[in-house]
């Protein structure tokens, strides 16, 4: 049997108001379960909706008051939508008016999935015109030619170990150890 299970999130404890307008909207839907908390909805972990999504299983129904409720990002809305959809579980908003059982409700996802895509596809874009336009390079400095030379002197003198060649020069291990292959260096 199929259950529907309603999840109510204000973002601060002063918002009781909010959530007692909320629960009783969706007392109107009859739900199994109902799970509430007062948290940012810019969290990626919030422990009730946790808990409510664990709870629901093929052909149930997230009901929500509205969308903000459940995210305050697109990306991450749609990243739930996503696994609602994938798990075969449905999402009822009351403000909005949608239900992914109907033909509208799951064009609604399906816009929201293109426009979340758009989005990231545009950031990725302007992110690389403006590295290309720039004169600053990513990543960390490279390593300057002098302690390059005393760590490879310090490996080949075979006396100290990757761990205190690291230490002496003020890199990690893994430097050394690059610095050593692109060297062509071995040790026995």
């Amino acid at each position: 049997m199929t259950k529907t299970i309603g999840y109510i999130r204000t973002s601060k404890n002063n918002q009781d108001l909010g959530l007692e307008v909320q629960r009783r909207a969706l007392e109107k839907f009859e739900p199994d379960e109902l799970f509430s908390e007062q948290i940012s909805g810019r969290k990626e972990h919030r422990t009730e909706l946790d808990k409510a999504l664990k709870r629901l299983e093929k052909g149930d129904t997230l009901l929500i008051y509205n969308l903000a409720r459940l995210s305050r990002s697109s990306r991450q809305l749609v990243n739930l939508m996503s696994e609602l959809n994938e798990k075969e579980i449905y999402l009822k908003s009351i403000q909005e008016s949608i239900d992914t059982r109907t033909a509208s409700g799951r064009l609604f996802f399906t816009v929201l999935a293109g426009i979340a895509e758009f989005e990231a596809e545009s950031i990725s874009i302007r992110t690389k015109e403006a590295l290309a336009n720039t004169d600053r390079t990513l990543g960390r400095p490279p390593i300057k030619q002098s302690k390059r030379k005393k760590i490879i002197v310090l490996y080949k003198g075979n006396q100290l170990s990757l761990k205190e060649i690291a230490k002496k020069c003020g890199v990690s291990e893994k430097t050394v150890y690059n610095i050593a292959k692109k060297e062509g260096l071995s040790r026995k």
